[in-house]
């Protein structure tokens, strides 16, 4: 099988993220903010699509390519590409001066893949178009997928002497307004329609240089023209003074809130977990925030921990003590040794739930990458193993627990199901299982209850398709109940 030949490589930084930003307009929270975009289904900030594109087209003029007369250009963008990763352009073997396909790839995975199209360009549809606001939005727009039906509007485009400066080479090529107006489907998608929580699947734009407008600063309308239920997609139709076309997007499932604590309360037995210390690591959010409420509702009095969310677990803080209960909150990095992060930790813990977690789907070139697994051991074995002996030493004195910790280990059905892409999950999960074992065999003060937990609902695995879900309440209630029974046992 022949090689793609390699036309450049860059590895995204945040001061680029920010460049593009600032240029665009587009400064959506999944590209530009590390609590936000953890949240997401990405885990993690990612790279701008079209910066990507943009990058892609400028590499190719910088490296001798002769992208003109382009009229045309169908881009999809397949996966995220992460800040720190290296992006590879490469055409196919014996591609002419004037390129018809380009690729991306990270790690030897395509992330974009683009079609060029070369010709005399057709006339440009008619259409008024309205001088471009001043400046962009500070916040992306949050719509409900109903809301986005017919939505219309003029985006922020960048001005043409900025567009210079940073994309000189496309510049020349295709014209700075063109390329303004390309950058500005990337304001639309992510700012606009569908706003915050989209996701840029489709570029599909006809260019040319057509008479400009009276207008030194035209902008680029747009108008949601097409949505798929099913799928939670739209389709938008541009059209600027150089550009015209059609973008497709999804609508990413927003964030996964957790209940109330007053509804969580109806599910427990006032009191039934009074005398419970739990120490829950990673409660700002997520299974973590649910078993905190379900503590708290029972009479007990959790402290939660957060490694970056301090906002977040500040708010589940209140909520708790707002309704009458009882909570501590404390930073915590499983990455990081114990022994000082918990000097603030004001009572000792009879109990210990789990929850610590990092990006669990990531792109890699091979079936086991040692990065992931390696960051994966940190999280799921090292930071448990190390916190669990910490704590044994402060459960001594708790008179509560008999001078034992009861910790809970969350496993997870993927250690038998083994999705695809999910090796060293899977792998590290295993071998969690037999590292509590070994722990409670060989360490008699502690006590470690372990459970394969289905797939639920959190913010990394909310896709974009509806699946059939588990009430989390109904799986992790009766964890707390044996881990109140095992305190009275040990």
């Amino acid at each position: 099988m022949l090689r793609p030949q390699i036309v450049a490589a860059r590895v995204f930084s945040e001061e680029m993220q920010e460049y593009f930003a600032a240029l665009s307009g587009d400064r959506n929270p999944m590209h530009m903010d590390h609590i936000t975009a953890r949240r997401t289904q990405a885990g993690s900030p990612v790279v701008h699509g079209v910066h990507t594109l943009l990058w892609a087209l400028e590499s190719l003029v910088a490296n001798g390519y002769v992208i003109s007369p382009l009229v045309g250009i169908k881009v999809k963008f397949l996966k995220w590409v992460y800040l720190g990763d290296e992006a590879v352009l490469s055409l196919p073997l014996g591609e002419p001066a004037n390129p018809r396909t380009l690729k991306v790839d990270v790690l030897g995975m395509p992330v974009l893949s683009a079609e060029l199209l070369y010709g005399e360009p057709p006339c440009q549809p008619d259409v008024i178009l309205e001088s471009s606001p001043d400046a962009p939005l500070s916040n992306a727009l949050d719509f409900s997928f109903e809301d986005l039906k017919d939505r219309s509007g003029n985006a922020f485009t960048a001005k043409t002497e900025n567009i210079l400066r940073v994309f000189p080479g496309i510049s020349a090529a295709i014209g700075a307004t063109a390329v303004a107006e390309i950058a500005a489907c990337s304001y639309i998608v992510g700012m606009e329609a569908p706003g915050l929580h989209s996701m840029f699947s489709k570029l599909d734009l006809t260019m040319g240089r057509w008479p400009q407008p009276d207008s030194t600063h035209a902008g680029l309308r747009y108008l949601v023209t097409f949505q798929d239920e099913r799928f939670r997609k739209a389709r938008i139709n541009v059209t600027g003074s150089s550009v015209f076309g059609t973008l497709e997007a999804f609508i990413r499932n927003p964030p996964v809130e957790q209940p109330s604590i007053e509804a969580i309360a109806a599910h427990v037995v006032a009191g039934e977990f009074a005398g419970m210390h739990a120490l829950v690591v990673g409660g700002s959010r997520g299974l973590g925030e649910l078993t905190a409420k379900l503590i708290a509702a029972g009479g007990g009095n959790p402290t939660i921990t957060y490694a970056m969310g301090k906002g977040e677990a500040e708010q589940v803080a209140a909520e708790i003590r707002s309704w009458g209960g009882r909570v501590e909150v404390l930073p915590y990095d499983v990455r990081q040794a114990p022994i000082v992060q918990l000097k603030e930790l004001k009572a000792s813990p009879t109990h210990l739930f789990y929850f610590a977690t990092n990006a669990i789907f990531r792109p890699k070139k091979n079936l086991v990458s040692p990065a992931i697994l390696a960051d994966f051991a940190t999280f799921y074995l090292q930071g448990f193993h190390d916190l669990c002996l910490e704590l044994t030493e402060r459960a001594k004195l708790s008179s509560s627990a008999g001078g034992k910790l009861i910790a809970f280990y969350p496993s997870s059905v993927a250690v038998e199901e083994r999705p695809a892409g999910m090796t060293e999950y899977a792998m590290i999960k295993a071998a969690g299982e037999q590292m509590c074992k070994d722990m409670n065999q060989y360490l008699p003060s502690l006590h470690i209850l372990t459970r394969r937990l289905p797939r639920l609902r959190t913010d990394q695995t909310a896709g974009v398709l509806p699946e059939r879900e588990i009430d989390p309440i109904d799986v992790l209630l009766p964890i707390i109940r044996d881990m109140r029974d095992l305190a009275g046992k040990s």
